[in-house]
């Protein structure tokens, strides 16, 4: 019974711990690919960054909208190149917990020549 007393709540805080690494990491594949839907959608010929702005958000919501809180979708678009930064907090199953994921991507805008 000791044993059990001793060893049950160890085993209980790893598969937390398991658990919390798989939605980080499932986070960060998610903002990756928001990000990514982003520039591709700011990039094109006569775009906006509100369109890579709204497509990002868009991506967000649609795969995520529990996992990822609170996102931050920053654009920025030159005549030459655009950044798309996203930053979000995980969903935590951790008491106390507090993650966040950041990802950002940046391409060439598409001209006419």
């Amino acid at each position: 019974m000791v044993e059990t007393a001793i060893t049950l709540p160890a085993v209980i805080l790893f598969t937390m711990l398991v658990v919390q690494w798989a939605l980080l990491w499932h986070g960060r594949h998610v903002a990756e690919s928001a990000v990514q839907d982003g520039v591709r959608a700011a990039r094109g010929y006569q775009a906006t960054a509100a369109d890579g702005q709204r497509s990002a958000q868009a991506y967000l919501q649609a795969v995520a909208p529990a996992l990822l809180t609170a996102p931050r979708v920053e654009v920025s678009r030159t005549a030459t190149m655009v950044t798309v930064r996203i930053q979000a907090n995980v969903l935590a199953v951790i008491p106390g917990g507090s993650f966040q994921v950041t990802e950002s991507a940046t391409a060439p805008v598409e001209r006419w020549s």
